[in-house]
């Protein structure tokens, strides 16, 4: 199914990756406590806030296969060796670097952010596989 030449399915299942591989990463590789403590963030902060934000969390993955599928739409991107420079190409110059802004003004540890950008990149890196491969 294709809405203005972009193909939706390729958009779910991108978004369904890059939601999956952080389930991967922050649930089952990275120690939750190891997480919480680059990110400088308690247990009872966890606790009072951090699940409260969870039903927004598939919207964050959903906008980024939607950009992405726009943008490859726009350049023609198309194959999966194709998606994949096109999806580290984005993350390394939108993603990682608004994500950086937070440590470079902030006061946190590296670890956080680096956690935060192997995610980042290889979410965007298997977005761009699927959408790629499915244009």
């Amino acid at each position: 199914m294709r809405i203005y030449g972009i193909n939706v399915w390729a958009i779910i299942g991108a978004a369904l990756s890059i939601y999956g591989l952080g389930v991967l990463i922050y649930g089952l590789i990275v120690d939750p406590a190891l997480w919480m403590a680059s990110a400088r963030i308690s247990q009872a902060e966890m606790d009072a806030v951090g699940l409260s934000r969870m039903p927004f969390s598939p919207i964050l993955p959903l906008v980024t296969a939607i950009g992405m599928a726009i943008v490859f739409h726009w350049a023609k991107v198309s194959g999966l060796a194709n998606g994949i420079k096109w999806g580290a190409m984005i993350a390394s110059l939108s993603a990682l670097p608004a994500l950086w802004y937070g440590w470079v003004y902030g006061v946190g540890p590296l670890s956080g952010p680096m956690i935060d950008s192997v995610h980042l990149f290889l979410g965007h890196c298997l977005a761009g596989a699927i959408i790629g491969r499915w244009n």
